[in-house]
């Protein structure tokens, strides 16, 4: 190999360690500001906003936990809300997409359209009837109404990627299934579910980041304030003159915790779906 074409290829290397290098910049800036802002006085924040501070503290943590009344009150409703919705949208959606991927008639080409078209609609176009109908039924301000709305506004984006990746699985291993004397429900449960793990636990990530940040959902629905989520109880640190961003952001760092635990956890299987998904349409 020449000289220049080493020197080409050194060059390319360190292109692309200097491209990834500001590439982690972007996304651990915003963690960066995060947690120092958490951990300086209200007096610190605006003086300089990138430097660490001079007398950190953990006092903004023991503040929110302490003295706003709605922070636990929203730790539990965001937990009772979003671990039924995840598990929910999973096993329907799970069996739904297994039979939209594995059937051709126009019937089934027509349900999966009407499906994925649900991810088209503005979420402000249903604002209003769906206030109406919970509203009718008694299930505002409350987990089992959030959950079903949630649940309904979810399952569009869940069908498409689940059905793309069923569409991976190899057919062979459920007619052998059946050979062997599995009827449809066993099928499922014993060999096709079991394979979807990686889709699986892509969308219990996706769908918990979603459920667990719902604003939109959460403010038109749960109107009482002991049926808030952590949403709904961040906003009282922002105000027309004002906004205590110490005690924000310790607040926020505190309420993504969960979901940045369940993606650590879950990681390697979120790549493997994503990709697995990707392959077939």
């Amino acid at each position: 190999m020449s000289a220049k074409k080493k020197t080409m290829r050194k060059l390319g290397r360190a292109g692309q360690m200097l491209g990834i290098s500001v590439l982690i910049a972007v996304f651990l800036v915003p963690f960066y500001l995060g947690f120092i802002y958490s951990i300086k006085y209200k007096n610190e924040v605006t003086l300089d906003r990138l430097a660490w501070p001079q007398h950190p503290t953990i006092s903004n943590y023991i503040r929110v936990i302490t003295e706003n009344s709605q922070f636990l009150v929203g730790y539990k409703n965001s937990i009772l809300t979003t671990i039924p919705t995840v598990i929910l949208l999973m096993v329907v959606t799970s069996m739904a997409s297994w039979v939209l991927a594995r059937n051709r008639g126009k019937f089934y080409n027509a349900m999966y359209t009407i499906f994925t078209l649900g991810i088209l609609i503005p979420f402000q176009c249903i604002m209003l009837p769906l206030y109406l109908n919970l509203y009718k039924v008694g299930l505002v301000s409350s987990s089992l109404g959030f959950v079903i709305a949630r649940s309904g506004l979810q399952i569009s984006i869940s069908v498409l990627v689940v059905t793309s990746f069923i569409k991976t699985v190899p057919r062979e291993l459920e007619e052998a299934a059946s050979i062997d004397g599995c009827n449809r429900f066993q099928t499922f449960w014993k060999i096709v579910f079991p394979l979807m793990k990686p889709i699986n636990a892509t969308q219990a990530v996706l769908n918990t980041l979603f459920v667990w940040n719902d604003y939109n959902t959460a403010v038109v629905l749960l109107r009482d304030k002991m049926s808030r989520t952590l949403p709904l109880a961040q906003i009282v640190y922002f105000n027309e003159n004002t906004a205590e961003l110490n005690l924000a952001f310790a607040f926020f760092n505190m309420a993504m915790l969960p979901v940045l635990i369940l993606y650590l956890c879950l990681q390697k299987y979120v790549v493997s779906g994503i990709m697995s998904g990707a392959v077939k349409g």
